[in-house]
């Protein structure tokens, strides 16, 4: 059965399409002469949308697996960070798609977080996780909007991992951490799309192959001294996940 999903495009290019005259109200007539209802429309399509969720999720991923071992600073960045730098441009992609976003829950996930305690942490963990999938879930996902979403989200690991580590060299934590992340929730993407679209199996479990073919790019979390690995092998699995995914095309 479909699963309905949902995620979100950048900032910039929703300020682009308003300056371009896009935009994010649209007039109804109502029973009464002369009258019209204000409604919002989204400014994000839906690969962006969901993409943008995608984002999120990373961050909040590899938050909570520095959290289980115990850097509890570097958790409570990126606990931190979809609401700092993601969250406030969704706000009206929520409204205009009938969800209720989750600003309370990301805040309640980053307090317990900055409060330390295990039990609290991964309860509001899992409550953000849920609260997250209900605001994807307002949209209908087919094979190649799923595909579409793994290849930008492992081509934003690819620009994030070229910034985290230069010339074998750790130069930015946080950002290879968010490479870590994104590809994450990429693979996890690419399981879920075999399972609920039949007939495309094989297409997504290659697509996780290759995805699961650069795991070694991250032999820490917390980046050791030295890093052998090039963001460009990131850059080419996008470019080989948008090869393979032109079949769920045909």
């Amino acid at each position: 059965m479909i699963r309905r999903v949902r995620w979100i495009l950048s900032a910039i290019a929703c300020m682009s399409l308003a300056a371009c005259g896009v935009e994010d109200r649209a007039s109804l007539p109502t029973d009464e002469p002369g009258e019209t209802i204000e409604r919002l429309e989204p400014l994000m399509d839906d690969a962006t949308y969901l993409y943008r969720l995608g984002l999120m999720r990373g961050h909040l991923l590899v938050g909570n697996a520095l959290f289980e071992i115990g850097e509890q600073v570097a958790a409570g960045t990126h606990s931190k960070h979809p609401t700092d730098e993601l969250y406030e441009p969704m706000e009206t992609e929520f409204a205009a798609r009938g969800s209720g976003g989750f600003a309370a829950e990301l805040q309640a996930h980053a307090d317990a977080v900055a409060g330390g305690d295990d039990d609290e942490v991964q309860a509001r963990y899992a409550e953000l996780i849920a609260a997250i999938a209900e605001n994807e879930d307002v949209v209908d996902v087919s094979p190649p909007l799923v595909a579409e979403v793994i290849a930008r989200l492992v081509g934003e690991a690819a620009e994030e991992y070229a910034i985290g580590i230069v010339d074998g060299v750790p130069a930015n934590a946080h950002e290879y951490q968010d490479a870590y992340g994104f590809t994450q929730v990429a693979g996890l993407w690419a399981q879920r799309a075999a399972a609920d679209h039949p007939g495309h199996e094989s297409v997504f479990g290659r697509i996780r192959e290759t995805i699961d073919g650069v795991s070694d790019m991250w032999p820490a979390l917390m980046p050791p001294p030295e890093v052998s690995h090039k963001a460009s092998r990131l850059y080419g699995a996008a470019a080989d996940i948008e090869i393979i995914g032109l079949d769920l095309r045909r």
